[in-house]
């Protein structure tokens, strides 16, 4: 992923500070029944960490001060509209410090988020992590002058990696979760996609090349407490995806390969051994994410490449290799259940100023729709980058009934106008159809892991 667009990217659809006309909202809508299990991370409309249950009585500020919060966002009512092109993020004159993108451990047990901090002198950019029962934070790594991308747990918990935005690039960076642990530059690339095998010796790879060759490949990295190696070369040239990912059974690696002017994606043992297509794609930039049940992929092809919509979803059975609708709507990102049964997507409605939320049931294929809603510019990056982040965060709660998201809820279908309405917050949105309930202001939302 490109730092220009981790850093800036808005979709069309999205919270901005433009005025028009009336909105039809709903804020506080009050769900009925007992909330899902879990826990929650949040960003707050004031740039700060937030943690609670699915209750949220007394959501937990694990980045507040004592004092001096700097507030990135206004709490009051705010205006929204439609923007194809919002202006870069610009931090207050008076500075701060910003929170972002919050990650649990895979035990849920432990949330990494990054800061950047702005004075007028200089910026500080930082990784923490913060310990859930012991109520500490602790500093991982620090850097005046490389912006923190994006962060996601090695599956073992023992290591974390994060991507450094540089003047020419990314550097993928690997660290103990331990204090004062010196760091490891895995590689560099631009862009730099990536997903960690069971343990933190192996990481499946995409990227350009920063060389004078710019080569575009994906690979199998294998390291060592001394060493890293390319050990497989899996596809080299033009590869129109994303994020090359393991199964959660760790048997199998899903990646793309372009032959011929033909783009497959393409199964392989663990070891990235036995390669096979099981889908031969349309021409354009192609998302899949695995099931968690390991024997099914979810994915669907962008036509346009200045166009991140996605022309339905399709679900291919990596064992017989057939293929079936899921939905022919247009949608902007789709995320599967803990379950493996159902799989939540953002729609797209053809001249719409809002997003809608919808669940298909990935047996019978019955489609049922759950809302529109305004999303924020934090949230809109989470789905631009929708099958990257799949492999870090999860917005469904760990029994499935549930999933998050952090935005504006909206009562009814406006046609067009977009005024004034209250600030986004935390929803949480019942598959079986009964009220979405919102918990706190909040710009990005996440549930902790199914165990």
């Amino acid at each position: 992923m490109t730092v220009s667009a981790m850093r800036s990217i808005r979709a069309c659809l999205q919270i901005s500070t433009a005025a028009a006309v009336l909105l039809i909202f709903a804020f506080g809508s009050i769900a009925h029944g007992a909330p899902p299990p879990g826990e929650i991370a949040f960003v707050g409309t004031d740039s700060n960490i937030y943690y609670c249950d699915t209750k949220c009585a007394e959501p937990k500020c694990i980045t507040c001060k004592a004092a001096a919060i700097h507030v990135r966002r206004d709490d009051a009512v705010m205006p929204v509209a439609l923007a194809d092109n919002a202006p870069d993020a610009v931090p207050s004159a008076g500075g701060g410090t910003d929170y972002g993108w919050p990650v649990f451990s895979p035990d849920g047990k432990r949330i990494a988020y990054f800061a950047e901090t702005h004075k007028q002198a200089e910026d500080s950019f930082a990784v923490w992590v913060y310990d859930l029962a012991r109520g500490q934070a602790m500093l991982i790594f620090e850097s005046r002058s490389e912006r923190i991308v994006y962060l996601v747990w090695t599956p073992d918990g023992q290591h974390l990696s994060f991507l450094l935005g540089e003047p020419h690039g990314l550097s993928l960076v690997l660290a103990e979760v331990k204090e004062s642990t010196p760091v490891r530059i895995v590689t560099t690339g631009m862009p730099l996609y990536f997903d960690w095998g069971a343990r933190a010796d192996e990481v499946a790879l995409h990227t350009l090349a920063l060389d004078s060759d710019r080569t575009e490949q994906v690979s199998l990295m294998s390291l060592t407490p001394t060493s890293q190696n390319v050990i497989k070369v899996l596809s080299h040239g033009r590869t129109p995806f994303k994020t090359p990912a393991w199964s959660a059974d760790g048997k199998h690696l899903a990646y793309v390969e372009n032959y011929n002017a033909e783009s497959n994606i393409v199964v392989a043992d663990a070891d990235a051994s036995h390669p096979r297509s099981v889908v031969s794609l349309p021409v354009g930039e192609t998302s899949f994410i695995w099931a968690p049940d390991s024997a099914h992929l979810a994915y669907s092809t962008a036509i346009d490449p200045q166009d991140p919509t996605y022309h339905g979803i399709k679900l291919v059975d990596i064992a017989t290799a057939n293929s079936k609708w899921l939905t022919k709507d247009d949608v902007a990102a789709f995320f599967f259940a803990p379950d493996s049964r159902h799989v939540a997507f953002i729609g797209v409605p053809a001249e719409k100023p809002y997003y809608s939320w919808s669940v298909v049931d990935v047996k019978s294929g019955a489609q049922k729709a759950l809302g529109n809603f305004l999303a924020t510019p934090d949230e809109s990056i989470a789905y631009r980058y929708f099958d990257q982040l799949a492999v870090s965060h999860t917005i469904w709660s760990p029994d499935s009934s549930s999933f998050v998201y952090a935005g504006v809820h909206l009562e009814g279908a406006p046609d067009k106008a977009l005024g004034y309405a209250p600030p986004p917050s935390v929803w949480i949105v019942p598959i079986d159809g009964k009220a979405p309930r919102a918990l706190s202001n909040a710009v990005l939302a996440f549930f902790s892991p199914a165990k």
